[in-house]
This record gives structure tokens, sequence and C-alpha cells, in this order.
């Protein structure tokens, strides 16, 4: 089996038709669907078995939601591929989306990632013609990596939402993710982990997947919602970045909590509660932390400032005057500490 595509679900009953349904009708045939329900409560699993009778689903339930980290996590298990696509449910993909996502990877085994282009609706469509990559909050910055007239190019941030990976690199990662995670900046994550690992990322623009976004997520509470996606941001450079750099990090997280709070309470993007619960579990669970940083020092094969020159010292995207304000103040202390990112040559 060339090609495992691992499908998480919970409570998606209303997408699985069309997901399915594009997946089956592929024109790259070598490959099974791992189908992941995380204890749905919709009937999702007896629709699955009432409207497809094909033998290359595979149904794998859990008695609880493990997120997306574990409920991935789980698929993998059960993956008998020599590649691992993760898709969402909520999509609906082109014939040739398959064949073109082991056509990039398929050939170079430099490449640890490839991500389709997902078009995800209400954004515009400027921000398809380059890719983005993250800043020093884990937040997305838009249009930084170009595409190449063949629809490729090398990035940092590879979307969980369609991806392809090697089962073996992933053997050697010791797996997908770290279930605490349970969703947000998981394939962030992984995106470190394979370019500390000397790995690229690659886009390709002829394997197209149409996304409604947030499907599963809308339904978690804000303040659950805010926790997570704050604490597994941040996490991330905890997680894979040496002291000398966490040093120059700790003003930047100082920065982001106060700025959180104050977004906080003038807008609803975030909790009050999620932002101050993120913090105390990453001050609570210091020791959990530096066990995980022991674990990916192991990995590491290349040197954190080649990793940071693909981070940009941006705090928002666009033009707008608050943007310019923050984007100049942040740049401006990145170079002060000599935190080289993008912008910074």
């Amino acid at each position: 089996m060339k090609i495992s595509v691992i499908i998480l679900n919970y409570n998606g009953k209303k997408h699985l038709y069309d997901c399915l349904k594009s997946v089956l009708v592929q024109t790259f045939t070598d490959f099974e669907v791992i189908f992941v329900d995380n204890s749905s409560e919709d009937g999702s699993v007896d629709f699955i078995k009432q409207n497809f009778e094909d033998e290359r689903i595979i149904i794998v339930t859990s008695e609880k939601n493990l997120g997306f980290a574990g409920g991935n996590n789980l698929g993998l298990k059960h993956s008998g591929g020599e590649y691992i696509v993760l898709l969402n449910n909520d999509t609906v993909v082109d014939k040739d989306w398959l064949k073109y996502l082991y056509d990039i990877i398929n050939p170079d085994e430099n490449i640890g990632i490839a991500q389709s282009l997902v078009r995800t609706e209400g954004v515009p469509e400027k921000y398809y013609l380059k890719n983005g990559t993250l800043n020093l909050l884990g937040h997305n910055i838009m249009e930084v990596f170009d595409i190449n007239e063949d629809g490729t190019g090398e990035i940092f941030q590879a979307n969980g939402c369609s991806m392809i990976i090697r089962k073996e690199l992933l053997d050697s990662f010791g797996g997908l993710f770290l279930d605490e995670y349970f969703a947000y900046a998981e394939d962030s994550y992984l995106s470190f982990k394979v370019k500390f690992a000397g790995l690229k990322i690659m886009h390709t623009s002829k394997s197209i997947v149409i996304h409604k976004g947030s499907a599963t997520t809308k339904k978690y509470k804000s303040s659950f919602r805010t926790f997570l996606q704050e604490r597994n941001r941040l996490l991330n450079f905890l997680i894979f970045f040496s002291r000398s750099f966490r040093l120059k990090y700790f003003p930047i997280l100082v920065f982001n909590l106060k700025l959180k709070l104050i977004m906080s309470l003038f807008s609803g993007k975030y909790s009050f509660s999620g932002v101050c619960r993120a913090y105390w579990w990453l001050i609570k669970n210091r020791k959990w932390i530096k066990e995980q940083r022991e674990k990916e020092d192991m990995i590491k094969r290349i040197n954190e400032k080649d990793v940071i020159k693909l981070l940009s010292g941006k705090v928002f995207n666009g033009e707008h005057i608050v943007g310019r304000f923050f984007n100049f103040f942040s740049l401006l202390y990145c170079r002060i500490v000599n935190i080289k990112v993008i912008e910074i040559k």
C-alpha cells in the first residue's frame, strides 16, 4: 500500500458524503482511507457504513474525543501505507489531489512534507498567490514565499488540512503529534520538527482542496479554544528553541500576554480566562516542557538560526496603521537582540 489517507471526524456527518465521494474517485488508486471517529454523537459511523461499501475504507473509533492530535495519532497506528496523508473531513478534493501530492514528495528524499493548495471559504484570492509563514507568536503571516510557475515552492508552515509525509520519517520521530496539543498548532509542531531535521517542506498548487474551515472547532467554547490556541502556539517555541533564544523570547511572551488580554477586553477574538489559563499551564508544566525539549534535541540536524530565518518578525498582516506601528517595534526588537527573522538580512 502506497498511501494511507487519515480522515479525522468529530460530529461532522454533514460533510462526510462530499468529502469521501471526492476522495474515492482519485486518479491515483493505490491508497486506503483510515476514517477515525472521535466519539461522535451524530451518527457519523453509521452514516459511513450505510453509504460507503468500499473495502478501502477502514473505520477506527475512539471512546472519547482525542482532538486533532490524538485522533490522527490513533489513525497512524492503523495505517499501512508508505506515505501518510492527513485530510480534514470538511473538504472536497480535486480528482488529481492525491496524485500531485505523491508526485512532489516521492522523487526527493530531502522533502519531509508536501502540502496541497487549500482554498478556504472567506480567504481573499490574493493570499493564494504566495505562501505564508509563522511569526514569533505562532500566528500566520501571509504573502512571504513565492510560488513557482509550475505551482511548487518551498515553505515553512505545512497546512494540516491536507499534507503528505513519509511513514518512515514519522517512525523516526516517534509519531505524528504530541497528544497533549489536542487541537491547534500541531501542524506547526510537525513543521518545526521537519525543518529541524534538515528537510524541506513543499507546496504544490496542482493538488487542490476546497475547505469549509473550522467546521469542528467552532463547536468549542471560546475560553477552551483560546487556551489551546495560545498555549500551543507558544509551546512550539518553548520546546524547540535553545535557552539563549528563550531568554530573548521572554519579553515577546510578556508582550503577547498584555496584547491578548487587552484584545480580549475589547473584542470577541480572545477569551481573557483562556489567555490566563494558557500562560498558567506553561508555568505549571515547565518540567514536562523541558522533557519534550530534550527529546526534540535528539532529532535536530541544523542550527536553529536556519529555522528562525524562515519565520517572520511581524506581529500583524496588512498595512493598516496599527499593524505598521507594532511591526516596526517588533522588528526593531529583533534587530536589537539579534533574532534574524526573514525580514532581517
